[in-house]
C-alpha cells in the first residue's frame, strides 16, 4: 500500500515506505541471519504482516504498543503481537 507523494503512510509496512527502502533492506538481511528453528516460515510470517498491516496500531511500520518493527516481530517464530489479546 503506497500512499500519494507527500502524504504519510500510516499502515504502510517499512518495504512500502517510499523512504523505507535502505532501512527494509537492513530489516530483510538482519531476518535472513536468524536461524532456521527461530525464523517463522514464509506463510506464517506474511500472515501475521496482514495482521499487522491492518492494525490500528501500525505506524510507519512501526507497532504503536511496543516500538517494534514490525517485519522483524513476525519473522521470529516465538514472537507474538503485543495487543492484549494478541493479534497473532
Amino acid at each position: 500500500m503506497r500512499e500519494p507523494a507527500g502524504k504519510p503512510c500510516i499502515r504502510c509496512l517499512i518495504r512500502d515506505l517510499p523512504d523505507g527502502e535502505q532501512l527494509a533492506e537492513i530489516i530483510r538481511e538482519r531476518n535472513e541471519l536468524l536461524p532456521e528453528g527461530k525464523r517463522a516460515g514464509e506463510a506464517l510470517y506474511r500472515a501475521r504482516l496482514d495482521i499487522c498491516r491492518a492494525c490500528p496500531s501500525l505506524n510507519r511500520g512501526t507497532c504503536a504498543l511496543c516500538g517494534c518493527y514490525v517485519e522483524i516481530r513476525a519473522a521470529e517464530k516465538a514472537r507474538a503481537c503485543p495487543d492484549v489479546p494478541g493479534r497473532w
